[in-house]
């Protein structure tokens, strides 16, 4: 068993819309980044990653790569869930926490589950 931490932080910017998870959460703000700046699955790929000791997203994706400019984080978990099955290593878990002052996530999260 392997056991991996993902983490991972954005700015505020209001020029973008709020992705988190993969749904479009309406908000006043968004999150600046290269790729879509989902905070939330951008951990998560961290976290697999990590349990995998194959470094972070920042070497898988990097942000200078124009490839990523605004792909849909989504791609880039199904990349990592592709390579992960190739080599056959199942996901038992993922627990994932997201530290917000706003806006309020509980009508979302069944669906970014």
């Amino acid at each position: 068993m392997r056991i991996g931490l993902g983490y991972d932080v954005h700015r505020i910017t209001n020029d973008r819309p709020l992705i988190l998870g993969g749904i479009r959460i309406p908000a006043d703000f968004g999150l600046d980044g290269h790729s879509d700046a989902d905070v939330l699955t951008h951990a998560i790929i961290d976290a697999l990653l990590g349990a995998m000791g194959w470094g972070d997203i920042g070497s898988w994706f990097p942000d200078d790569d124009p490839r990523y400019k605004n792909v849909d984080s989504f791609e880039l978990l199904a990349k990592v869930i592709r390579e992960l099955e190739s080599r056959q290593v199942k996901i038992h878990n993922i627990d994932s926490t997201v530290i917000a002052e706003k806006p309020k996530l509980q009508p979302h999260i069944n669906g970014m589950r």
